[in-house]
């Protein structure tokens, strides 16, 4: 580590193969595994205090194999009981040494008894979460189930953008661990393995907020509820015909009234692993012009 930038927290390696196609592999793999660190940064800090803000700081780029020095910065909105405490240097080692832990999860492959995986991993952050000891106080909040199950979905994402030629590791002062090019990950794997029971609730009215349409395909839309984004497919086929065809008008920041069906997806800790939306009916267009009427969609029959 003598070569390491002053500031620098740790270092994401790529020994890329030389002589293949595709060379932007290795820094879409870059910028994709960097993005899932960020992620997974955001979903740790908040089982120490919601105000902290990770920030990844690029501090130098190696060429030989590519190899990118981050470190980690961190702010915090007012918040009396952080400031009178020296925090930064513990969150930041917690941070690093996570990223350790969520390694080691995905460099072993799936079982059909690892229905108990998640629940330990959760644990095992849970606990590092506590040495940090920020508030000498055990009240750390468990690290989200469904949070996690996205974090290591983006990790392998990321890692899966390369070619089994090429290598990948991770270095700091916790030492160099190598990611397994051999073990692939799918959220629908995880959410499989994971998944103790789903709960179907019936058909409910909700209003929800347009940022992004499907105009052609058959996608999920992206909606706002309240703070919450929210992913729904409208399988309102009439309207979503209707809709393609542009007989309806529906831009970003109109909303749909409509009725909705939920799944929850609950994990053998009872925490949510994840949620699906479906737009059942599409009751009214609610246009974000309110000088313009309503449009109102019969619906199908």
């Amino acid at each position: 580590m003598a070569d390491r930038p002053p500031k620098a927290d740790f270092a994401i390696v790529i020994d890329f193969a030389r002589d293949e196609a595709s060379p932007q592999r290795i820094f879409q793999a870059a910028d994709a595994l960097i993005t899932a660190f960020q992620e997974f940064d955001q979903t740790l800090v908040k089982s120490i205090d919601s105000s902290i803000e990770p920030i990844m700081i690029l501090e130098d780029i190696e060429a030989s194999s590519l190899k990118i020095w981050l470190r980690n910065s961190l702010q915090a909105s007012e918040d009396q009981a952080l400031k009178e405490l020296d925090w930064k240097p513990q969150v930041g080692k917690y941070l690093v040494k996570a990223k350790y832990i969520l390694l080691d999860f995905v460099n072993h492959k799936i079982k059909v008894d690892d229905d108990r995986r998640l629940v330990q991993l959760r644990q095992d952050l849970n606990q590092l979460a506590q040495e940090t000891d920020v508030r000498h106080l055990p009240d750390y909040a468990p690290v989200s189930g469904s949070e996690l199950i996205t974090n290591v979905a983006s990790v392998s994402g990321a890692k899966a953008r390369l070619s089994k030629k090429d290598g990948l590791r991770l270095i700091s002062d916790e030492g160099e661990k190598t990611f397994n090019m051999d073990i692939e990950w799918s959220p629908e794997d995880m959410k499989e393995m994971f998944v103790k029971e789903t709960v179907k609730r019936p058909p409910y009215e909700m209003i929800l907020l347009v940022k992004r349409p499907d105009y052609i395909g058959n996608a999920k839309w992206e909606f706002r509820h309240g703070r919450a984004r929210l992913f729904a497919k409208i399988d309102h086929e009439n309207w979503l015909r209707q809709f393609q065809a542009r007989q309806v008008d529906v831009r970003p920041g109109d909303a749909l009234r409509c009725s909705v069906e939920q799944e929850v997806q609950y994990g053998f800790d009872n925490e949510v692993i994840g949620e699906n939306y479906s737009v059942i009916q599409v009751l009214e267009v609610i246009e974000n012009r309110t000088e313009q009427p309503d449009l109102l969609v019969p619906p199908d029959g």
